[in-house]
């Protein structure tokens, strides 16, 4: 009897996945994920992860401050299974440059409930490096911060122009500060013959300033 049960299962199991794999994903920011976001709407409001998909269509539409306000409404629920929910919240206020504590307050609400999630944070460079010799220095120094695990470094390119981040993945379970990282990322404004002397300490994203190394 057990062994038809797990027959069964697996049937099913591998005709689901089958079935998924003849469709292909629906794009978050089309038509199709509109007409979906309103149908959850209208069935559940005021859900979290409602929520959480009208500040996805906000941001979409370069409302970035609605887009954090609904993130807002979305947490107020105590959802805590949505790890692009909380990952994406720490990310819009690193971009729009909340203070580093709710930025701290937040990565780490993400990363306490979901340690093991694969998602990143980027972060904007002042300075991108000029060439692979930099491109190390850069990442060696990054990775010198105890919580961050990975880093790659990107140049992206923007209506603007381009600009250089910093993509870092965390070790679970460390509590994270992003002034840290900040500090880090700023060794490619102190000049080469210097760095050895030298590094940046910040007391806040803004406030930053350079120190002996060894104070």
């Amino acid at each position: 009897m057990l062994i038809g049960i797990y027959a069964l299962a697996i049937f099913f199991g591998v005709r689901e996945f089958l079935v998924l794999r003849t469709y292909d994903p629906i794009d978050i920011f089309t038509e199709e994920w509109a007409a979906m976001t309103a149908i959850q709407a209208e069935i559940n409001p005021g859900q979290g992860d409602t929520e959480f998909l009208l500040a996805l269509q906000a941001i979409q539409r370069g409302d970035e401050e609605e887009g954090v306000r609904l993130m807002e409404r979305a947490l107020n629920t105590g959802i805590k299974h949505n790890d692009f929910l909380l990952q994406s919240y720490a990310q819009q206020l690193l971009n729009q440059g909340a203070s580093h504590e709710l930025v701290n307050l937040a990565i780490n609400r993400w990363r306490g409930n979901h340690p093991t999630s694969p998602e990143t944070i980027w972060l904007s460079l002042a300075r991108g490096p000029d060439g692979p010799q930099e491109e190390g220095v850069l990442g060696q120094a990054l990775l010198d911060v105890p919580w961050i695990s990975r880093v790659e470094i990107e140049r992206v390119a923007e209506d603007a122009g381009e600009r250089w981040r910093a993509v870092i993945s965390f070790y679970p379970g460390r509590e994270v500060d992003m002034l840290q990282a900040i500090e880090a990322a700023s060794v490619l404004l102190i000049p080469p013959a210097e760095r050895a002397r030298f590094r940046v300490r910040c007391s806040s994203f803004e406030d930053c300033t350079l120190v002996p190394i060894g104070r």
